[in-house]
C-alpha cells in the first residue's frame, strides 16, 4: 500500500514541476506584446453573420494565450442589415476588433 501511494504522490510531483517548467517557458517564447500589435488577423464576414461571435472569440482566446495579434479585422464581404448590426455590437464588445469594408483594410494595417 506505500508503494502505491509513494507512486501517486511522484506522479503529482512530476505534473507539478512540468506545469511550473512548462510556464516558464511560454513565458519566454510568447514574450513581447510590441510584435503583437504590428500583427492584425483578417475575418470575412457574410450573410447575417452566422458563426462570426464563435469565431471571435476562439480568436479572442488565441490573441490572450498566444499574443498572437493585437487587432481582429472583421471584413464586411456582403453582411447583411443583421449581420451588419451583430458585427458593430461584437466590436463595441471587443474594442481590439473592429468591422471594415475591403477597401478600407489598409487603413487599419
Amino acid at each position: 500500500m506505500q508503494l502505491w501511494q509513494d507512486g501517486v504522490v511522484a506522479l503529482l510531483a512530476a505534473i507539478g514541476l512540468a506545469s511550473m517548467i512548462w510556464t516558464v517557458v511560454r513565458a519566454v517564447l510568447y514574450a513581447g506584446p510590441e510584435r503583437r500589435r504590428e500583427i492584425a488577423a483578417l475575418l470575412p464576414a457574410q450573410g447575417d453573420g452566422e458563426r462570426l461571435e464563435e469565431q471571435l472569440l476562439a480568436l479572442q482566446t488565441l490573441r490572450g494565450e498566444r499574443n498572437m495579434f493585437g487587432r481582429v479585422l472583421l471584413v464586411d464581404c456582403g453582411l447583411s442589415q443583421e449581420g451588419r448590426r451583430l458585427a458593430r455590437g461584437l466590436t463595441r464588445k471587443h474594442p481590439w476588433a473592429a468591422l471594415c469594408g475591403r477597401e478600407e483594410i489598409a487603413k487599419y494595417l
